[in-house]
């Protein structure tokens, strides 16, 4: 029997929703929780908002053991692919036969529509008279927290589908007539809740780290102004994040590691420094402003110390950057049969689930001939060649080469390119590998992760100005980026919307939500078939239509009181 889902209605996980039965019950119960003493103060208002909060750090990037928690981040895109020989690939999408069953599709309708519903709970729950607010400051400032959160679902919706139902209060009942709206009512929907957000929420003085601050709103808003044609707002926007006294790039090492030694790559020889201010920017206590980090607007907090902070258990949790976007070097043998050995600084125990594309990889660094000024390019934040740590091995200390590797086929995925983001410093030691006696974390990684970042709003900034026919300002907030960098200048003549998606590349690598970004700007097909290895492998020619994702079917199925009609070119 087919199981429906409704796009709306979800179990609440903490047990706070229920539905209005012509109020049978009028008491308030003391003994359990439920909506009437759980949505009564500023703090049970903040635990539903904490419980969102885990939802959307749990979707992003800590769902499974797997590949698929990276999968709004460019995966089987223009960023990464899963390379399993040196000719052979393991597709992810399957775009040239993309439809209405993509498991991506409904997965990521069903969490957005649910980060939705819970945030709808909170607005509408807080104009209850049962809420004791202290004053009417404190209740919007959760209700702008909540309408942030809305619009942050509904532009990945907006962008990545186009128009889409839109639902503003709690559902209390099954509904099967949804309708869509059109992209522009959802963006003018967003662009709503952005403006009461940016006058109520918390500035980021007020708040811990996890949490998003006003700025956030103000750079979503930006964003979405972008969408709407609203380009001296999406300036004004996002201006008034860069201008904030509060947010600034970092452009000096520091943090916890500022001073760190490290001996190469090798592991031979004496240590020496290591790092720069760009690799400082993801290092393990780097990433929040009480770490002294003016560049970070809002992040997702993972701390294993604390019950229910992530990546605990068994397995160490699940967010898994290390052990899935890097190349499985320590897994080789040589020509000899050795095995490689797994050390534990900077290199963690990978599983080579995601390689960089060329494009990633390689030709975004050769812009301006920047291959060994751009920091971003550097030593420390990309590793390109890999070494033999085994003792045993004859080529100990020397560089793994086609030549003297073992098994030649699987030698592209196991030396691509391994950005050094998704590495953790100096290791936990939560298990021991069994030939090296080194200690290891499984390929978790205990850090924080950024959802925006300063450099980011420049680069949105950039495209406004750019889309205005300002290239001199697009140029100039361009190369604010590229300055921290160490890159060389860009001209306001050089300036199109291919420059600034290389350029948010090149920065926000692993960061951005690049499928996001594409789909907002009409450009992943263009993409795809320019960057993409297996689509370029295969000859596939794309259509237009997968500039957007279909509506899953069992949506459009479940919706059986009302059409709920599908983006064209899909079956």
């Amino acid at each position: 029997m087919k199981k429906f889902k409704y796009i709306f209605i979800f179990i609440f996980t903490i047990g706070l929703i229920s539905c209005d039965f012509e109020e049978v019950l009028t008491e308030v119960p003391k003994d359990f929780q439920s909506p009437e003493n759980s949505f009564t103060s500023k703090a049970g208002f903040e635990s539903v908002l904490a419980h969102i909060y885990l939802t959307i750090r749990t979707d992003m990037y800590s769902y499974t053991d797997s590949h698929e928690n990276f999968d709004m981040l460019g995966i089987d895109g223009d960023f990464a692919y899963l390379l399993l020989t040196n000719d052979t690939y393991n597709e992810y999408f399957y775009w040239n036969t993309l439809n209405a069953d993509n498991d991506f599709s409904e997965k990521w309708w069903t969490r957005l529509y649910e980060w939705i519903y819970n945030a709808n709970v909170i607005i509408d729950r807080a104009e209850s008279d049962l809420v004791e607010w202290s004053s009417e400051e404190e209740k919007n400032a959760i209700v702008g927290e909540a309408k942030f959160i809305r619009a942050f679902a509904y532009h990945f919706l907006a962008n990545m589908w186009g128009g889409v139902p839109l639902v503003l209060t709690e559902t209390a009942a099954p509904k099967f007539d949804y309708q869509r709206a059109s992209q522009e009512e959802v963006y003018l929907q967003c662009k709503s809740d952005l403006e009461f957000a940016t006058q109520w929420m918390q500035t980021v003085s007020e708040l811990k780290g996890g949490r998003a601050p006003r700025a956030a709103a103000y750079h979503l808003l930006s964003e979405v102004n972008i969408c709407l044609g609203d380009y001296p707002g999406a300036i004004t926007a996002a201006s008034a994040v860069i201008d904030d006294p509060n947010f600034s790039l970092m452009t000096e090492r520091f943090g916890a590691f500022k001073e760190f030694m490290f001996s190469g790559y090798d592991y031979r020889g004496a240590n020496e420094p290591w790092g720069d201010v760009y690799w400082d920017l993801f290092r393990e206590g780097n990433m929040n402003r009480i770490d002294g980090n003016t560049e970070v607007i809002w992040n997702v907090q993972f701390d294993p110390e604390i019950l229910g902070g992530g990546n605990v258990g068994r397995w160490g949790g699940n967010f898994v950057m290390e052990r899935k976007w890097n190349p499985n070097w320590r897994g080789l043998k040589d020509i000899n049969g050795v095995s490689n050995w797994l050390k534990d600084t900077l290199c963690g125990r990978p599983s080579t689930g995601l390689s960089a594309t060329p494009y990633a990889g390689t030709q975004i660094w050769e812009f301006k001939g920047d291959w060994e000024k751009d920091i971003r390019n550097s030593k420390f934040n990309i590793q390109r060649t890999f070494y033999w740590t085994n003792p045993a091995s004859e080529f100990y200390g020397q560089a793994i080469t086609f030549e003297n590797v073992g098994d030649k086929s699987v030698f592209d995925r196991s030396t691509a390119p391994g950005f050094k983001k998704a590495t953790t410093t100096l290791h936990h030691n939560q298990f021991q590998d069994s030939q090296s006696g080194e200690g290891h974390d499984n390929g978790r990684i205990y850090k924080d992760w950024y959802l925006m970042r300063l450099a980011e709003t420049y680069l949105l900034r950039a495209e406004a100005y750019h889309r205005k026919g300002d290239n001199g300002n697009a140029a100039a907030d361009i190369n604010v980026v590229r300055s921290r960098a160490q890159a060389t200048p860009v001209d306001a003549g050089e300036v199109d919307l291919d420059l600034i998606l290389d350029e948010r590349a090149r920065e926000l690598y692993m960061e951005e939500f690049r499928l996001n970004t594409l789909m907002r700007m009409g450009k992943s097909v263009e993409y795809l078939m320019k960057y993409h290895p297996i689509v370029i492998q295969n000859g596939y020619s794309l259509g237009d239509h997968l500039n957007k994702l279909p509506i899953p079917r069992s949506e459009i199925e479940a919706n059986k009181e009302a059409p709920l009609e599908q983006n064209p070119g899909y079956n």
